[in-house]
Protein backbone atom coordinates (compact mmCIF):
# COMPACT_ATOMS: atom_id res chain seq x y z
CA UNK A 1 0.00 0.00 0.00
CA UNK A 2 2.82 2.41 0.86
CA UNK A 3 4.45 1.66 -2.50
CA UNK A 4 1.23 2.57 -4.33
CA UNK A 5 0.93 5.86 -2.44
CA UNK A 6 4.58 6.71 -3.09
CA UNK A 7 4.20 5.93 -6.81
CA UNK A 8 1.08 8.10 -7.01
CA UNK A 9 2.87 11.05 -5.39
CA UNK A 10 5.79 10.72 -7.80
CA UNK A 11 3.42 10.69 -10.80
CA UNK A 12 1.61 13.79 -9.51
CA UNK A 13 4.94 15.58 -9.02
CA UNK A 14 6.13 14.68 -12.54
CA UNK A 15 2.82 15.83 -14.06
CA UNK A 16 2.90 19.14 -12.14
CA UNK A 17 6.48 19.88 -13.22
CA UNK A 18 5.65 19.05 -16.82
CA UNK A 19 2.60 21.31 -16.75
CA UNK A 20 4.58 24.15 -15.17
CA UNK A 21 7.33 23.85 -17.80
CA UNK A 22 4.75 23.86 -20.57
CA UNK A 23 3.08 26.96 -19.15
CA UNK A 24 6.42 28.78 -18.93
CA UNK A 25 7.24 27.75 -22.48
CA UNK A 26 3.90 29.05 -23.75
CA UNK A 27 4.50 32.38 -22.02
CA UNK A 28 7.99 32.71 -23.46
CA UNK A 29 6.98 31.84 -27.01
CA UNK A 30 3.76 33.90 -27.07
CA UNK A 31 3.90 36.24 -30.04
CA UNK A 32 3.80 39.95 -29.23
CA UNK A 33 1.51 41.95 -31.50
CA UNK A 34 3.16 45.36 -31.44
CA UNK A 35 0.32 47.01 -33.34
CA UNK A 36 -1.94 46.18 -30.40
CA UNK A 37 0.73 47.28 -27.90
CA UNK A 38 1.03 50.69 -29.59
CA UNK A 39 -2.75 51.18 -29.78
CA UNK A 40 -3.24 50.38 -26.09
CA UNK A 41 -0.37 52.62 -25.04
CA UNK A 42 -1.64 55.59 -27.05
CA UNK A 43 -5.18 55.07 -25.79
CA UNK A 44 -3.91 55.49 -22.22
CA UNK A 45 -2.25 58.84 -23.04
CA UNK A 46 -4.74 60.67 -25.22
CA UNK A 47 -6.86 63.75 -24.48
CA UNK A 48 -10.60 63.33 -24.88
CA UNK A 49 -12.14 65.96 -27.20
CA UNK A 50 -15.14 68.00 -26.13
CA UNK A 51 -16.95 67.58 -29.45
CA UNK A 52 -16.34 65.63 -32.67
CA UNK A 53 -17.72 66.52 -36.09
CA UNK A 54 -17.47 63.84 -38.79
CA UNK A 55 -18.22 65.12 -42.26
CA UNK A 56 -20.36 62.71 -44.28
CA UNK A 57 -19.64 61.94 -47.92
CA UNK A 58 -21.73 62.64 -50.99
CA UNK A 59 -25.04 64.51 -50.69
CA UNK A 60 -24.95 65.05 -46.93
CA UNK A 61 -21.50 66.66 -46.90
CA UNK A 62 -21.37 69.97 -45.02
CA UNK A 63 -19.18 73.03 -45.40
CA UNK A 64 -20.41 75.17 -42.49
CA UNK A 65 -20.80 74.17 -38.84
CA UNK A 66 -20.72 75.55 -35.30
CA UNK A 67 -18.92 73.79 -32.45
CA UNK A 68 -20.15 75.49 -29.27
CA UNK A 69 -19.29 79.16 -29.90
CA UNK A 70 -16.92 78.49 -32.79
CA UNK A 71 -18.20 79.11 -36.32
CA UNK A 72 -16.28 77.18 -38.97
CA UNK A 73 -16.68 77.06 -42.76
CA UNK A 74 -14.52 75.87 -45.66
CA UNK A 75 -14.40 75.86 -49.45
CA UNK A 76 -12.05 75.29 -52.35
CA UNK A 77 -10.33 78.47 -53.50
CA UNK A 78 -7.54 78.90 -56.05
CA UNK A 79 -6.73 75.16 -56.07
CA UNK A 80 -6.41 75.09 -52.28
CA UNK A 81 -8.63 74.78 -49.22
CA UNK A 82 -9.74 77.94 -47.42
CA UNK A 83 -11.02 77.54 -43.86
CA UNK A 84 -12.68 80.38 -41.93
CA UNK A 85 -12.63 80.05 -38.13
CA UNK A 86 -14.56 82.72 -36.20
CA UNK A 87 -13.92 85.17 -39.05
CA UNK A 88 -10.19 84.37 -39.43
CA UNK A 89 -9.24 82.96 -42.84
CA UNK A 90 -6.52 80.38 -43.32
CA UNK A 91 -5.48 78.91 -46.65
CA UNK A 92 -3.52 75.73 -47.42
CA UNK A 93 -2.01 76.99 -50.70
CA UNK A 94 1.45 77.71 -49.27
CA UNK A 95 1.48 75.28 -46.35
CA UNK A 96 3.74 72.24 -45.99
CA UNK A 97 3.79 69.52 -43.35
CA UNK A 98 6.10 69.77 -40.35
CA UNK A 99 6.85 66.06 -40.59
CA UNK A 100 7.97 63.77 -43.38
CA UNK A 101 4.85 61.83 -44.27
CA UNK A 102 6.51 59.45 -46.77
CA UNK A 103 10.22 58.65 -46.55
CA UNK A 104 12.33 61.81 -46.28
CA UNK A 105 9.83 64.18 -47.88
CA UNK A 106 7.46 66.76 -46.47
CA UNK A 107 4.21 67.28 -48.35
CA UNK A 108 2.28 70.26 -49.66
CA UNK A 109 -1.07 70.64 -47.92
CA UNK A 110 -2.72 72.26 -50.93
CA UNK A 111 -3.57 68.76 -52.17
CA UNK A 112 -6.40 68.76 -49.61
CA UNK A 113 -9.83 70.01 -50.70
CA UNK A 114 -12.12 68.55 -48.04
CA UNK A 115 -12.59 68.67 -44.26
CA UNK A 116 -13.19 65.09 -43.15
CA UNK A 117 -13.24 65.61 -39.38
CA UNK A 118 -13.00 68.34 -36.75
CA UNK A 119 -12.36 67.84 -33.03
CA UNK A 120 -12.84 70.60 -30.46
CA UNK A 121 -10.72 70.52 -27.29
CA UNK A 122 -12.48 73.25 -25.35
CA UNK A 123 -10.31 73.40 -22.21
CA UNK A 124 -7.14 73.39 -24.35
CA UNK A 125 -8.58 75.99 -26.80
CA UNK A 126 -7.62 73.83 -29.76
CA UNK A 127 -9.28 72.59 -32.94
CA UNK A 128 -8.00 69.51 -34.74
CA UNK A 129 -8.80 68.97 -38.42
CA UNK A 130 -8.38 65.95 -40.71
CA UNK A 131 -8.08 67.19 -44.31
CA UNK A 132 -8.44 64.94 -47.35
CA UNK A 133 -8.77 65.07 -51.13
CA UNK A 134 -12.16 64.04 -52.53
CA UNK A 135 -12.89 62.28 -54.79
CA UNK A 136 -9.57 60.47 -54.54
CA UNK A 137 -7.75 58.19 -56.96
CA UNK A 138 -4.69 55.93 -56.63
CA UNK A 139 -2.11 56.91 -54.05
CA UNK A 140 -4.07 60.05 -53.19
CA UNK A 141 -6.62 57.92 -51.33
CA UNK A 142 -3.94 57.04 -48.75
CA UNK A 143 -2.91 60.65 -48.04
CA UNK A 144 -4.40 62.98 -45.44
CA UNK A 145 -3.37 65.97 -43.36
CA UNK A 146 -3.83 67.16 -39.78
CA UNK A 147 -4.25 70.83 -38.91
CA UNK A 148 -3.97 71.94 -35.28
CA UNK A 149 -5.44 75.41 -34.77
CA UNK A 150 -4.94 77.34 -31.53
CA UNK A 151 -8.04 79.44 -30.86
CA UNK A 152 -6.16 81.83 -28.55
CA UNK A 153 -3.06 82.58 -30.64
CA UNK A 154 -4.58 81.69 -34.06
CA UNK A 155 -1.48 79.65 -34.81
CA UNK A 156 -1.54 76.79 -37.35
CA UNK A 157 0.47 73.54 -37.30
CA UNK A 158 0.25 71.09 -40.22
CA UNK A 159 1.14 67.40 -40.37
CA UNK A 160 0.73 64.75 -43.04
CA UNK A 161 0.15 61.00 -43.24
CA UNK A 162 0.41 58.39 -45.93
CA UNK A 163 -0.93 54.84 -45.44
CA UNK A 164 -0.91 55.31 -41.65
CA UNK A 165 -4.55 55.99 -40.81
CA UNK A 166 -6.87 59.01 -40.79
CA UNK A 167 -7.35 59.62 -37.06
CA UNK A 168 -6.58 62.84 -35.17
CA UNK A 169 -5.49 62.64 -31.52
CA UNK A 170 -3.74 64.82 -28.95
CA UNK A 171 -1.73 63.33 -26.08
CA UNK A 172 0.00 63.97 -22.77
CA UNK A 173 3.21 61.94 -22.81
CA UNK A 174 5.46 64.04 -20.59
CA UNK A 175 3.06 65.16 -17.87
CA UNK A 176 4.62 68.61 -18.28
CA UNK A 177 1.39 70.63 -18.91
CA UNK A 178 2.25 70.73 -22.62
CA UNK A 179 -0.03 69.19 -25.22
CA UNK A 180 1.59 66.59 -27.48
CA UNK A 181 1.01 65.38 -31.01
CA UNK A 182 2.42 62.20 -32.54
CA UNK A 183 3.36 62.38 -36.22
CA UNK A 184 3.67 59.32 -38.44
CA UNK A 185 6.19 58.76 -41.22
CA UNK A 186 5.75 55.86 -43.64
CA UNK A 187 9.04 54.54 -45.05
CA UNK A 188 7.57 52.42 -47.80
CA UNK A 189 7.26 48.71 -48.46
CA UNK A 190 10.34 46.62 -49.25
CA UNK A 191 10.66 43.58 -51.52
CA UNK A 192 9.62 41.27 -48.69
CA UNK A 193 6.37 43.28 -48.25
CA UNK A 194 7.55 44.73 -44.93
CA UNK A 195 6.31 48.20 -43.90
CA UNK A 196 8.01 50.62 -41.52
CA UNK A 197 6.26 53.46 -39.68
CA UNK A 198 8.04 55.93 -37.40
CA UNK A 199 6.19 57.87 -34.69
CA UNK A 200 7.77 61.21 -33.68
CA UNK A 201 6.84 63.38 -30.69
CA UNK A 202 5.82 67.04 -31.14
CA UNK A 203 4.78 69.41 -28.33
CA UNK A 204 3.02 72.77 -28.24
CA UNK A 205 5.19 75.80 -27.44
CA UNK A 206 4.28 79.06 -25.70
CA UNK A 207 3.18 80.67 -29.00
CA UNK A 208 0.70 77.88 -29.66
CA UNK A 209 2.67 76.19 -32.42
CA UNK A 210 3.73 72.56 -32.36
CA UNK A 211 7.40 71.69 -32.78
CA UNK A 212 9.47 68.55 -32.48
CA UNK A 213 10.13 67.80 -28.81
CA UNK A 214 13.80 67.63 -27.80
CA UNK A 215 16.06 68.06 -24.79
CA UNK A 216 19.72 68.94 -24.32
CA UNK A 217 20.52 65.23 -24.09
CA UNK A 218 18.24 63.92 -26.84
CA UNK A 219 17.26 65.59 -30.11
CA UNK A 220 14.46 63.23 -31.18
CA UNK A 221 11.93 61.11 -29.30
CA UNK A 222 10.40 58.42 -31.46
CA UNK A 223 9.56 54.75 -31.87
CA UNK A 224 9.33 52.52 -34.94
CA UNK A 225 6.94 49.75 -35.88
CA UNK A 226 8.14 47.30 -38.53
CA UNK A 227 5.42 44.95 -39.68
CA UNK A 228 4.70 42.55 -42.56
CA UNK A 229 1.70 42.81 -44.84
CA UNK A 230 -0.80 39.97 -44.40
CA UNK A 231 -2.47 38.32 -47.38
CA UNK A 232 -4.19 34.94 -47.90
CA UNK A 233 -1.20 33.02 -49.26
CA UNK A 234 1.16 34.18 -46.52
CA UNK A 235 1.75 32.16 -43.35
CA UNK A 236 0.85 34.61 -40.58
CA UNK A 237 2.54 32.55 -37.85
CA UNK A 238 5.93 32.77 -39.59
CA UNK A 239 5.85 36.57 -39.81
CA UNK A 240 7.69 38.66 -37.28
CA UNK A 241 6.99 42.20 -36.15
CA UNK A 242 9.71 44.47 -34.78
CA UNK A 243 9.56 47.42 -32.43
CA UNK A 244 12.31 49.92 -31.64
CA UNK A 245 12.09 52.90 -29.37
CA UNK A 246 14.05 55.99 -28.49
CA UNK A 247 11.26 57.28 -26.33
CA UNK A 248 10.63 59.26 -23.15
CA UNK A 249 9.80 56.08 -21.21
CA UNK A 250 9.60 52.34 -21.69
CA UNK A 251 6.28 51.69 -23.37
CA UNK A 252 4.12 49.74 -20.95
CA UNK A 253 0.78 48.03 -21.39
CA UNK A 254 -0.78 46.52 -18.27
CA UNK A 255 2.06 45.04 -16.23
CA UNK A 256 4.31 44.35 -19.21
CA UNK A 257 7.17 46.57 -20.36
CA UNK A 258 8.11 46.24 -24.03
CA UNK A 259 11.72 47.01 -24.90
Amino acid sequence: MKSVIKLTLVMILIFSCSKEQKTKSEIITKKIEYGVVISEYLESKKYEPTLIFNNPFYNNKKSTISLLENDISWSEKDNALEIVINGTKINTSDKVTLNNNWGNSVDSVNFANNVMQIKLYESESLLGFVLTNEPCTGLGCSANYQLIYDLKTKSESYFGRFRTGFEFELYDFNQDSKIDFLSKTFYGRNEQMIDTTEFILYSQNEKGNFQEFKTEKQKRFSFKHIYPQIYPDRNKDSLKEEFGENWIEKITVGNTVYN
